[in-house]
């Protein structure tokens, strides 16, 4: 695996000493460099003799600690060995939860957030003992897996910037050959670990934020990722699925549509929830003045599913503004149209001249 980029999969274990000091808990921790947090013991000489931290997900050294950060030789909790007694999920979330500084899962993110605290949420509900084969979609699709975060995600490592399996319940949903990547991801360095990627030390690591796929055959390779479980959703225009019914189009290269261009991967609450202009609650609060109650009842999704059920179902926009979105000119002659004070000229997803928000993308 490249060491330009590696994201996700660089994880937890190569944060600077100093990012920790301030986990130290009530019982007294002090963080060092190969002890960075409660339970996480890594190394900090790499195979060059560099002083580097060793990672915790792929891409091991051949004197890696890695291993005894989740399983335990002779006392696991369950066949895989792993040291924790509740699900996976668990496991992941001691992590992951915002204890160790990057990739919580628990705050908006590009792939969403896991989050059911909040008005409007829905989440891929991973440790719920939800079956894989119960999946909106899943027609070829009869796993009797439960849902868990390395459904997606490899946590021995992948070629993949945020750790996506390249073989999803046994669908080689790419077509490739293992070890290539088949997603790239549009990525940013993250600000706030502005030390982290100016650091000299650090193997050139760089702690990036993401917005998904990044070019057309990327896109699609996403939606072939998604429709391993919800294989009946992989549709080209105007074809009829098993049962002879119609969906949006998920596979076309040419105009770059997919899965992520309307859904979050991890799932969606109404903190992150956006208008048709790419707005959301903070933003019509710090922007236009709006109170709290105002702006939560003009996002609110109050859509149903199939069976009568409140559901905003993994979208990146409230109710069916997800379509207006891209379908601009399907409005009506007297349609309010968006404040002009507000926007600056922009192209959508198919490299069409719009109006957009200004500072978001409001098209992603």
């Amino acid at each position: 695996m490249s060491k330009i980029k590696l994201g996700f999969s660089a994880l937890l274990t190569l944060i600077l000493l100093s990012m920790f000091a301030a986990l130290a808990s009530a019982e007294g921790f002090t963080a060092t460099p190969s002890n960075p947090a409660p339970g996480i013991n890594v190394g900090t000489v790499d195979n060059d003799g560099n002083l580097n931290q060793h990672r915790t997900h792929g891409n091991f050294q051949n004197n890696t600690n890695s291993c005894g950060n989740c399983h335990s030789a002779h006392n696991g909790s369950n066949e895989t060995l792993l040291k924790f007694q509740n699900s996976e999920p668990d496991m992941c979330l001691s992590c992951h939860d915002g204890t160790m500084g990057f990739y919580n899962v628990n705050t908006a993110s590009g792939a969403g957030v896991f989050n059911s605290t909040h008005d409007s949420a829905s989440m891929h509900d991973v440790g719920k003992g939800i079956q894989i084969g119960s999946a909106p979609g899943a027609y070829t699709n009869k796993s009797i897996g439960e849902l868990e975060c390395s459904s997606c995600h490899n946590p021995h490592g992948s070629v993949n910037d945020r750790l996506l399996s390249e073989n999803v319940i046994g669908v080689n949903y790419s077509g490739l050959t293992k070890g290539t990547k088949s997603i790239n991801l549009e990525l940013t360095e993250d600000p706030a670990y502005a030390d982290i990627n100016n650091s000299s030390t650090m193997s050139g690591l760089k702690i990036t934020t993401s917005v998904g796929p990044k070019g057309n055959t990327d896109k699609v390779n996403y939606s072939k990722f998604c429709s391993a479980c919800h294989d009946d959703y992989l549709t080209s225009s105007g074809a009829p699925n098993h049962s002879n019914h119609y969906g949006h189009t998920t596979n076309s290269s040419s105009a770059g549509r997919n899965c992520a261009s309307c859904h979050y991967a991890h799932g969606t609450d109404i903190t992150t929830l956006k208008d048709t202009q790419g707005k959301t609650i903070a933003d019509y609060k710090t922007i236009d003045g709006w109170s709290q109650e105002k702006a939560e009842a003009y996002m609110k999704d109050v859509s149903v599913n199939s069976k009568g059920v409140k559901s905003s179902s993994l979208k990146k926009y409230t109710n069916m503004a997800v379509c207006w979105t891209c379908h601009q000119s399907s409005h009506a002659i007297d349609t309010q149209q968006p404040d002009e004070k507000y926007l600056t000229d922009g192209v959508d997803r198919y490299g069409n001249p719009i109006k957009v928000f200004k500072g978001k993308s409001g098209i992603r």
